[in-house]
């Protein structure tokens, strides 16, 4: 899926994966890993995104309408409240609108609670179900790289961030991926009431943000690009306005 390797390539760009190495390379009994590169280099984790994007394709297309209809609908509210006419909603001139009783801000805070209502049911099975696959290659992770560790005698294993210097064979990601890919795919389905732990919310939290990242900087490079080529072309017009904001806190899921 082109989300998965959006986020791979960026995951890539900030560190190399460097080759597995044998145990005798290992280095006085210190090791280096990047979890979240390892996990989301994984098998099970691209197979879990790949399931995921499949199953809940309709539920996601369901929440894209329901936002372009909020929208659609908070549009004329949003002109009342836009008082410079900059073609966008500034937190002062949304703090006015709150402050003068403004009923169209009223009615626009009313249209976006309904929307978030409406979006979050929504999302809920796809955010459980994302959240189990999570929780499960979590403790696949964790098994691998406890196996690696006791395969390569580790005594202490730090993060990639605290070393000013070390040598290749200081570093076990790829060992550990290549552990962790002995189980190429993880469940999707919760059971009946299931809660994730505590970590698997914070792992979540953690690929978003990578994800949004990477989103932003491919976005950002399109974004180049299509300058660059307007401005090359001979005679070409100057490139069009930033469109104006759809709200000042538009209804949306959270990024996947």
């Amino acid at each position: 899926m082109m989300k998965h390797r959006v986020l791979v390539a960026a995951l890539a760009a900030s560190a190399a994966f460097v080759a597995a190495i044998p145990a005798s390379a290992q280095v006085a009994g210190i090791a280096t890993i990047n979890t979240m590169e390892v996990i989301t280099k994984a098998k099970a984790f691209t197979a879990a995104e790949n399931q995921l994007d499949t199953t809940f394709k309709p539920v996601r297309d369901q929440i894209q309408a329901r936002q372009t209809k909020f929208q659609t609908d908070a549009r004329a509210l949003i002109a009342t409240i836009d008082t410079n006419k900059d073609g966008q909603v500034s937190e002062a001139e949304e703090q006015a609108a709150a402050a003068r009783k403004d009923p169209n801000y009223t009615q626009l805070m009313t249209l976006q609670n309904q929307a978030n209502e409406e979006i979050q049911k929504l999302q809920l099975p796809s955010v459980l179900a994302e959240l189990f696959a999570f929780e499960k290659i979590l403790a696949l992770y964790d098994a691998a790289q406890i196996s690696v560790v006791n395969a390569r005698k580790v005594n202490v294993i730090l993060s990639p961030e605290a070393i000013v210097y070390a040598p290749d064979a200081i570093d076990i990601s790829d060992a550990v991926v290549a552990e962790l890919d002995k189980t190429p795919t993880v469940a999707i389905t919760p059971p009946a009431n299931w809660q994730p732990q505590q970590r698997t919310l914070q792992f979540q939290q953690q690929v978003n943000e990578l994800k949004r990242r990477a989103y932003q900087l491919a976005a950002a490079r399109a974004q180049q690009q299509q300058q660059q080529g307007a401005a090359a072309a001979p005679g070409a017009a100057a490139p069009a306005a930033r469109p104006a904001a759809g709200a000042t806190k538009p209804a949306k899921p959270e990024p996947r």
